[in-house]
């Protein structure tokens, strides 16, 4: 019986020796893996948008977001990436030229539901025409879930066609005004947009004293290409006055080509003849003593 029993421990020993190893390298193992997040599936659509807009306007696009899974989704939209670059066509070198913005920069999708977002593309006004691209971002997780990393990123291309409506410009007006004559500001400008449409001139009159004037002159519908003389007339000019103009060249859409002048306004012509007469006065009076003895000696009797 006392050899069953050593018989007995021996095999426990035996059998606790084999488990305690397995037992200890169990506590540091690391536990297995668990899915952060179920499965995420949702559309993009488009995922590519290629506007063209005029340099100083903006263009808004739409892009429709689908939950494709069966739970409840948060898509996020992130703009943080890399800022537009011009491509060909424009300097490479230059900064930022366009703001990107989204309406709701999350939404909440049900399964299978759809919804809506806007972007916004702002243009500055003195961009190169070119190319310029940057990425958006879609990213979504489970609306359940906290503290989970993203489960699952769509990337949204955006290539903007940046062009001038406008442009090879010139002005030709004067900067000495009398204030008796009309005064013209002709412009030429050259259509260069995507579409026949009119060119506008516009004049701001502005000084220290007296209301601001503006003056508008617009031309036929123009051809793409072709170019156009504009005049803008401004017929009451003041006695005496310094002003300060701008002046524009534009079709409507995008940011006009804009230029810049002072002119002096004054009867120069009257001033002009005023100073032609007291010369020829003070010319006559200086040599007045010698006319009257010419005169007087040629009329002198014989005695």
């Amino acid at each position: 019986m006392s050899r069953n029993r050593k018989f007995a421990a021996a095999a426990v020993l035996i059998i606790a020796g084999l488990l305690l190893p397995l037992l200890i390298l169990a506590g540091f193992m690391p536990p297995p893996p668990v899915s952060a997040s179920p499965a995420v599936s949702f559309r993009v659509s488009p995922t590519y948008i290629n506007p063209t807009v005029a340099a100083g306007d903006n263009t808004r696009e739409t892009v429709k977001l689908q939950n494709l899974s069966g739970d409840e989704i948060v898509v996020h939209a992130n703009t943080n990436s890399d800022p537009g670059q011009a491509s060909a066509g424009s300097d490479p070198g230059q900064a930022a030229h366009m703001s990107v913005s989204i309406d709701a920069e999350q939404v909440s999708l049900k399964p299978d539901e759809a919804s809506d977002v806007y972007i916004t593309i702002k243009i500055q006004d003195d961009t190169p025409p070119g190319r310029y691209r940057q990425q958006i971002f879609f990213e979504a997780a489970p609306s359940a879930a906290r503290d989970v990393a993203i489960a699952g990123r769509v990337a949204m291309g955006l290539e903007v066609t940046v062009i001038h409506p406008v442009e090879n410009v010139s002005w030709s007006l004067p900067h000495l005004v009398d204030s008796s004559d009309q005064v013209s500001f002709i412009a030429l400008g050259q259509n260069t947009g995507n579409f026949t449409t009119s060119l506008i001139e516009k004049v701001e009159i502005s000084g220290l004293l007296g209301r601001k004037i503006d003056l508008l002159a617009a031309s036929e519908p123009v051809a793409i290409g072709d170019t156009a003389n504009l005049r803008a007339i401004w017929d009451e000019a003041p006695l005496f006055s310094i002003k300060k103009t701008t002046l524009s060249v534009g079709s409507g859409v995008g940011a006009p080509i804009k230029t810049g002048a002072f002119l002096v306004v004054f009867p120069w012509k009257l001033s002009l003849m005023i100073l032609m007469m007291t010369a020829i006065a003070a010319a006559g009076a200086r040599y007045q003593p010698f006319f009257t003895k010419v005169f007087a000696a040629n009329g002198r009797k014989p005695d």
